[in-house]
């Protein structure tokens, strides 16, 4: 009965793997499918870490700078190039805020709003102007004498202090009375200041042939006058071009006067903003170089300030170096007084400080 029932077991295997082998491709084909249809309907599980060919999303491109920042090569928007020099900040403002004044007296008057906007002391504190007296020289001169007319130098030459700053006029040289300003207010020479002096007093006595000394006798009498006419009562005059007299003085207040009357005069103005005039003489065997002693308006000056527009220099050993200075500064024109400066360059340095402080305090 065993025996029976494993030979029947048997058949039906046989008949079994028959109808498999027969069947094998179809069954394959049908269990591909089912794995294919199983792996689509599985969900999409993303790489736990990112290919290292592809930057993340979160960081930029080192090639390109955060956009939150400016380019490195473009200054902030709320900066200036520093290329501009700041309009509060020229180049010639070059000298040490705390720097100390030498000056033992010094002033800043604003022509625009008629007041002086800095000053030492008194306005009619006196001081001694030295040749910054060709000023009102020039202003009185040019009153009687025409600027084309020409003088012939003569014995006025006798009255000049043989130590003072010239102009290297000699005897019969012959010269227009502008070209006579030019000497008297660029080299600032003693010399110039007697020829006009007794030229102008020779027409105000109306005798041409009067000798030197009485003639500038006459002229310095006019001088006089009309500072007295124009209300400069802290002034009075004994020569044209400044040597020291104690009796020869003026005062701040009357200054800034003086300076406005030279302001006034285009002739005297050209003379004063000159750096330099080279100019031929008879008594001269080669040209000579006139230099304005106001080295604020020569370009090759360290003390060189573009705004400077004039005016004149002075020094003797008791008036100390002293500059009235005129400036035009963006249509504002100021006028700048220092007197009693120990040395030459001080007045320069002294007058420079003092614009630089007026025009930051406004």
């Amino acid at each position: 009965m065993k025996k029976l029932l494993a030979v029947e077991l048997g058949i039906v295997a046989v008949l079994l793997g028959l109808v498999v082998y027969r069947d094998w491709e179809r069954i394959q084909n049908w269990f591909e499918a089912a794995l294919t249809a199983r792996t689509a309907s599985a969900p999409t599980v993303a790489p736990a870490i990112a290919p290292t060919t592809v930057a993340p999303t979160t960081v930029p491109p080192t090639t390109t700078p955060p956009t939150t920042e400016p380019p490195t090569t473009a200054p902030p928007e709320t900066e200036p190039p520093t290329t501009e020099p700041k309009e509060t900040d020229p180049e010639w403002m070059v000298f040490a805020p705390n720097r100390e004044l030498t000056a033992q007296c010094w002033f800043v008057y604003d022509d625009d709003a008629d007041a002086f906007l800095l000053l030492s002391g008194d306005p009619t504190e006196t001081v001694y102007p030295a040749s910054i007296t060709k000023l009102f020289t020039a202003y009185v001169a040019l009153q009687y004498l025409d600027p084309e007319e020409t003088v012939t130098v003569g014995e006025a030459l006798d009255l000049v202090d043989p130590t003072s700053s010239i102009a290297a006029l000699g005897y019969g040289d012959t010269l227009t009375v502008a070209r006579l300003l030019e000497g008297m207010l660029l080299p600032s020479g003693n010399d110039a200041a007697y020829v006009l002096a007794a030229a102008a007093g020779r027409v105000i006595d109306g005798d041409p042939e009067e000798y030197a000394w009485n003639a500038v006798q006459t002229f310095l009498a006019e001088m006089n006058a009309q500072a007295q006419e124009l209300g400069l009562s802290g002034t009075h005059f004994v020569n044209p071009d400044g040597i020291h007299d104690y009796d020869h003085y003026t005062c701040p207040k009357d200054l800034v006067t003086i300076a406005k009357l030279s302001l006034n005069n285009p002739l005297v103005m050209r003379c004063t903003s000159l750096s330099r005039e080279t100019v031929s003489l008879d008594s001269q065997e080669e040209d000579v170089i006139w230099k304005n002693t106001n080295v604020l308006i020569d370009p090759e000056s360290e003390y060189y300030c573009p705004y400077a527009i004039g005016l004149k220099t002075g020094q003797t050993s008791d008036a100390g170096s002293c500059l009235l200075s005129a400036f035009d500064y963006h249509g504002r024109t100021l006028i700048i007084g220092v007197f009693g400066c120990p040395e030459e360059t001080d007045r320069f340095a002294d007058t420079l400080q003092l614009l630089t402080e007026a025009l930051e305090e406004g």
